[in-house]
């Protein structure tokens, strides 16, 4: 009885401290799930005032249940990149996407590790995470998380001018629009006005601005209510509409807080809306908004702000007499203008290489499944009579050898013919008719300055009398080369006939196409002709002309420029450089 009475109290004991350890552990739980809940509601007020709770979170990581600690990674890795440490973010994403089993956690940290690549200039590996989160779209039930998803990939392709590729998902986002939730709607029509402002096409982006205001405001989305009228007032400012660009700019800087003020879009309107300034005279209104760009715009590291920045910085301190600080801002402007061309041609390099590597799986892919077709007729055949099946798939490998060897031959041939048609057979450069067509197109598609150089040689009909022609095809030839050798990775160069040539170069101002063609001009004229078995100078007369993303204008008109400043080149006196004003 002594024995049974014991056993009582022991089992007591063990119940009550079963009872307190599982009231411990839901008391955690809900602890855990309220820090989370703080932690997202930190994150997108005062991203600074979260890093607490992220230290508390990862103290009692181990406790956290599965699904805790899933929306936890997502928590660091956004800290981690509104604190600007975007090399830790992706290590951090890499090694935690690995242990969830979630497809929307899955989807949201892709996002955050295109994001941080993207930022880090990578941009080839954020595309390929950005094309990792689509592939998962069909897995994903929850329609915000789809669309969250659609509206990264629409931000990346925006950052990457690819706006062809933009407009698809937008599309894709438009198929989810509800009118008694307009939020699709809102973000689509959004995105239509973003895309056709930043394409030029200003118009066709006013037509889409009242409808998308509507749907952003029924959707209750005011944050997207801001930045659509902070497009139109940027439209305002740049069509020269400066009072009521002016009004509709300073109401909503006014009433905007500091986190709006970060956004690109409102920091480019100050930038404007100070230099709307200046056209009206009103210096000290210009200096205080040139000065709010100035500070937001270093802050966010964005080349196209900064050079904006440093440029309205620049006229102001002009228009007060200060030049020694106004050529100081010009210098800071040049250094990121050519940051931002050297950045667009990374973006446009990684958009196409893994837009190729796209298209290469997908016809590995195709053939993988011709491949598994032919598997179930040999099977087939196999199973009626294995002497059939030997014949037949020996038939099948001569054919294929046939073919095969048929194509081989028609590609060579065929390559061999449009090399013959777009290359020059003397100097190995494009020939008139492939350079114009690529410049053509290059012109009607450009989304940033284009400029285009004319040169020939001077005095070279004397070269062919007093030397002969082939000494006048061996300087043709160490000139092409020459130059090619000083050229920009993506410049195109053509020989437009006799000793005339041209180059198109994508994405560079008056500024740029000065420089390259006086490296052009100082390479052909340090030649060395004695190896023709002639001693004779060499040397070029250039002329440039460019044109903006705004102007009107073709390769026709483009080429009548720059001809132009090649004759004033030679009313000069030759060998140099003349930009058409």
């Amino acid at each position: 009885m002594h024995l049974s009475f014991f056993k009582k109290i022991w089992c007591a004991l063990a119940f009550l401290a079963y009872f307190f350890a599982s009231v411990s552990f839901a008391a955690d739980v809900v602890n855990a799930d309220q820090l989370l809940s703080e932690t997202s509601a930190l994150l997108r007020a005062s991203p600074e005032k979260a890093e607490k709770n992220i230290r508390k979170l990862e103290e009692v990581f181990n406790s956290l249940t599965k699904s805790q600690q899933e929306k936890f990674y997502v928590q660091k890795a956004a800290f981690l990149g509104s604190m600007g440490r975007n090399k830790e973010r992706i290590e951090f994403v890499e090694v935690s996407i690995k242990n969830v089993v979630n497809v929307e956690i899955q989807v949201k940290l892709l996002y955050q590790l295109s994001t941080g690549y993207t930022n880090l200039g990578m941009f080839e590996s954020a595309l390929n995470a950005m094309n990792q989160s689509i592939a998962l779209l069909p897995k994903l039930t929850d329609v915000n998380t789809k669309l969250y998803t659609l509206q990264s990939a629409v931000s990346l392709f925006n950052t990457l001018k690819a706006f062809d590729q933009s407009l698809l998902y937008v599309e894709q986002i438009s198929a989810f629009s509800d009118r008694k939730n307009s939020i699709s709607s809102c973000v689509s029509l959004a995105d239509k006005v973003e895309i056709e402002f930043l394409r030029g096409n200003r118009e066709v982006a006013k037509n889409f601005l009242p409808d998308a205001i509507q749907d952003c405001k029924h959707g209750g989305n005011q944050f997207m209510v801001k930045l659509l009228n902070a497009l139109d007032a940027l439209d305002l400012i740049k069509s020269s509409n400066f009072p009521a660009g002016i009004s509709s700019a300073k109401a909503l800087l006014d009433e905007a807080d500091d986190n709006i003020k970060k956004t690109n879009y409102f920091i480019e309107l100050e930038n404007a809306l100070a230099r709307a300034y200046i056209e009206t005279g009103d210096l000290k209104q210009a200096d205080f908004y040139a000065n709010e760009a100035y500070k937001y715009s270093n802050n966010s590291k964005v080349y196209l702000l900064i050079e904006q920045a440093n440029e309205t910085m620049s006229k102001i301190k002009r228009a007060q007499g200060q030049y020694v600080a106004a050529l100081e801002f010009d210098d800071t402007a040049l250094e990121f203008k050519n940051k931002l061309l050297d950045e667009q041609l990374q973006k446009n390099i990684a958009y196409q290489r893994v837009k190729f590597d796209m298209q290469d799986k997908a016809n590995q892919l195709t053939l993988l499944e011709q491949k598994n077709k032919l598997l179930s007729i040999e099977k087939q055949l196999d199973k009626k009579n294995n002497e059939v099946l030997l014949l037949f798939i020996g038939l099948i490998v001569v054919a294929l050898l046939l073919v095969g060897v048929w194509l081989w031959k028609v590609i060579q041939q065929k390559n061999i013919f449009k090399r013959h048609a777009q290359v020059d057979a003397l100097t190995q450069i494009s020939n008139r008719r492939h350079f114009i067509d690529i410049t053509t197109a290059a012109v009607a598609e450009r989304t940033a300055p284009i400029s285009l150089i004319l040169f020939d040689m001077d005095f070279f009909k004397k070269i062919n009398d007093n030397f002969g022609h082939p000494t006048g095809d061996w300087v043709l030839i160490h000139v092409c080369q020459a130059v090619t050798e000083v050229l920009r990775k993506g410049d195109m160069f053509g020989r437009l006939g006799g000793e005339e040539f041209a180059i198109c170069m994508p994405a560079a101002d008056t500024h740029v196409a000065k420089q390259l063609a006086e490296r052009c001009r100082l390479a052909i004229a340090a030649i060395d002709t004695e190896p023709s078995g002639f001693r004779f100078p060499l040397t070029a007369s250039f002329g440039i002309a460019t044109i903006d993303t705004y102007t009107v204008s073709t390769f026709e008109a483009l080429m009548e420029s720059a001809d132009k400043a090649l004759y004033k080149s030679k009313a000069d006196g030759r060998n140099c450089v003349s930009v058409f004003e």
